[in-house]
């Protein structure tokens, strides 16, 4: 990444990381991944139970489920984002990701252990009203972690494109942690451009 940065094929888009900011990151995201983990355990006493089951046919299956998923994760996560920014939530709970200012990499699951519970829970009403392929299920995680890291890199491409524009969502996200105001939404625009709740356009800079 240096490289590109050097050649000025990318670019930083906020710079106002802590001193120690990265330690404190690591820190959160460890608690995060052990809820992540624990989540596991009422998961797998669902399967048990026959709750939940998984189906393990239908490959064509994936070609809808998945983007169904993914829809899932954008309205579940604007939801929830919304909610966390709420008075009380965001000072007993949100704050805490709201510290990094500038987002890191390290900032992705710097979580309140409340906040990784919430987000955590995305997978259980799919699979309580439908048994999806497990390669879907799967894949719910893996475009999660993919795209959180891309929503925290805090770097993008010299452009002069609209902030509403798709490819944008890295600069969106990182105008929110800027101003903690607006952008709920977790790649898509068009929740907070329905629900008017983009971060205002004098501070989308």
């Amino acid at each position: 990444m240096n490289i590109l940065k050097e050649k000025n094929v990318l670019r930083p888009i906020v710079d106002y990381k802590k001193a120690g900011q990265e330690k404190v990151e690591i820190k959160n995201a460890m608690v995060s991944i052990l809820i992540f983990a624990l989540q596991a355990i009422p998961l797998q006493i669902l399967y048990q139970h026959g709750a939940v089951q998984f189906a393990h046919t239908g490959t064509l299956n994936l070609l809808w489920e998945i983007p169904v998923l993914f829809l899932w994760n954008e309205i579940y996560f604007y939801a929830s984002h919304w909610l966390l920014h709420r008075k009380w939530f965001f000072m007993k709970v949100h704050y805490k990701h709201h510290e990094s200012r500038e987002p890191t990499l390290y900032s992705v699951y710097s979580f309140h252990w409340f906040e990784a519970f919430l987000l955590g829970a995305v997978i259980f009403i799919p699979i309580l009203v439908y048994s999806f392929h497990i390669i879907s299920i799967l894949s719910l995680p893996i475009m999660s972690i993919l795209l959180n890291f891309l929503g925290h890199w805090n770097h993008e491409t010299e452009t002069s494109k609209n902030p509403d524009y798709l490819g944008r969502f890295t600069f969106r996200h990182t105008m929110h942690h800027k101003w903690s105001k607006g952008n709920f939404g977790f790649m898509l625009p068009y929740l907070d451009m329905c629900f008017k709740t983009t971060t205002p356009k004098n501070k989308m800079k």
